[in-house]
């Protein structure tokens, strides 16, 4: 403090110091409290079941900076090897290395902004210092943790578990679907043949799948309407693996024993009419697209607005014969492509043409407080959900980067990641944290230990000038790592 008060700063200067002093402190207490805390612990541990074997340090990121602790390291007469302090702190079942309020700052700061514009703002807003790759490598670890809480949810499902059943009932439930293009990175990879100096391709985009559902609207106060009780998933790969991801997540959410009809919502694309097969749903075509449809095909403004009279008037077949007619009288090879494009869209589409209000589907009534309306909120929940973070930056996605991000996105603006990362039936939280962040797996060994990577790092004074002792200093780290020496 008499350093800071000594010099004349101005008041922006002297609140980052002021800042940087407390972290400080805050940091110092962190250990101390840490290192207290084992030593009451192994006081009172069963000394039958724990053998002391030495104390180890370890250092664990958070939000005022690094905390470097020891604790001690104990051998179980059952077998294995733990550390008491991290199983009473919960430290393995946080992120281990980086501390779960650090982690949830860095996901909140990413799902907003670029990674090198998140690892700034955590700089200059947290006492931690990290940079863009470890940022990005933080994010990485914590979608690769939901991922895994999905997986679990659908490992309970497919064993019939009823534990994690949802408890939202509705006698209705409204879905949409969609494809959001996004790009992928750049072959990282030379093929076959190929020579170091020819340019790279990019891969090009790849469609996205992304799905929501819903159990109506509720009107606000300005007479606007939101939907209630929404959920979102969206996910690279194979039509088959997202519909069985979110077919898991409606029954993690909602009571599906109460559902009586499910209205879903999309483009006619087939791996949209399969998944509304699958829930047994009342397919209709998203008015969106279908209006985009006529607008891209149909240049005259009359003959517009005969098609969409005749969309009003619920008439299938005279849409049909409209767009037919204006194929046979199209001038040009490129009108010609658009109406026949047009013809065999609707056509295709012909049983999902209509909307459910305009089929005059009935639906049991709405509970107090809901109605149910026209489909159509895709593209909106595309846009804040997907789009504004993943492709509207000029980025390229990684299929693992863009399904941990995607995934991050849709949790955090619907459910929240607390309902993903809970406690689930049969699997504890350290089951789930322990593998991705684990401040267990400190450069330690018990036999070869954790892939024994110390044995593989780069070895001291590797590019110095060698002299004895550093030579003497590079023979006794190749037989043990250096935080197992022992110093006086």
């Amino acid at each position: 403090m008499k350093n800071i008060t000594e010099e004349n700063l101005d008041f922006k200067t002297f609140e980052r110091e002021i800042f940087k002093t407390m972290c400080g402190i805050a940091r110092e207490l962190m250990r101390e409290y840490l290192e207290w805390r084992d030593l009451g612990i192994m006081g009172s541990r069963d000394t039958k079941e724990y053998r002391y074997v030495e104390r180890r340090a370890s250092t664990v990121k958070t939000l005022m900076g690094e905390v470097a602790f020891s604790r001690v390291y104990y051998k179980k007469l059952a077998g294995g090897y733990t550390f008491l302090l991290d199983e009473a702190m919960g430290i393995d079942c946080g992120c281990g290395l980086i501390s779960e309020n650090l982690a949830e700052q860095i996901v909140v700061e990413c799902a907003d902004k670029s990674f090198r514009k998140a690892a700034g703002d955590i700089n200059s807003f947290t006492g931690q210092s990290i940079s863009a790759m470890g940022v990005w490598g933080a994010f990485q670890k914590y979608g690769e943790v939901v991922g895994q809480q999905v997986a679990r949810l659908k490992e309970l499902d497919d064993s019939g578990s009823t534990g994690h059943l949802g408890n939202v009932s509705s006698r209705v439930l409204f879905a949409e679907f969609d494809d959001v293009w996004i790009s992928r990175q750049r072959e990282n990879r030379l093929k076959a043949g190929e020579k170091a100096k020819k340019p790279r391709k990019k891969i090009g985009k790849r469609p996205m799948h992304v799905g929501t559902a819903y159990t109506g609207w509720s009107q606000l106060k300005d007479g606007r309407y939101k939907t209630e009780n929404k959920i979102a998933y969206a996910s690279y790969g194979g039509a088959s693996g997202f519909a069985s991801a979110f077919e898991t997540l409606l029954r993690n959410c909602f009571d599906m024993d109460c559902v009586r009809r499910v209205i879903a919502n999309g483009d006619g694309a087939g791996w949209i009419r399969a998944l509304a097969e699958a829930y047994d749903a009342f397919l209709q075509l998203d008015q969106y697209h279908r209006g985009e449809a006529v607008i891209k095909a149909v240049s005259g403004k009359g003959d517009k607005k005969m098609l969409f009279d005749a969309i009003s008037e619920k008439d299938v077949p005279k849409v049909l014969d409209i767009v037919c007619d204006l194929l046979m009288a199209a001038h040009g090879e490129a009108a010609f492509k658009r109406l026949a494009k047009l013809y065999d869209y609707f056509y295709n589409n012909r049983d999902i043409l209509l909307t459910w209000q305009e089929r005059g589907i009935e639906l049991p009534a709405p509970p107090e407080g809901i109605v149910y309306r026209e489909l159509g909120t895709q593209e909106s929940s595309n846009n804040s959900l997907i789009t504004q973070r993943m492709k509207h930056r000029k980025g390229s996605w990684s299929t693992d980067g863009a399904n941990h991000m995607a995934q991050i996105l849709c949790f955090r603006n619907t459910i929240g990641l607390d309902a993903i990362l809970g406690t689930l039936p049969d699997a504890s939280p350290a089951d789930a944290w322990a593998e991705p962040l684990s401040a267990a797996k400190v450069p330690l060994y018990v036999g070869k230990g954790y892939g024994a990577d110390w044995l593989y790092a780069q070895m001291p004074f590797e590019q110095a000038f060698r002299t004895n002792g550093r030579e003497a200093i590079r023979g006794m780290l190749r037989f043990k790592p250096l935080s197992q020496l022992a110093f006086m």
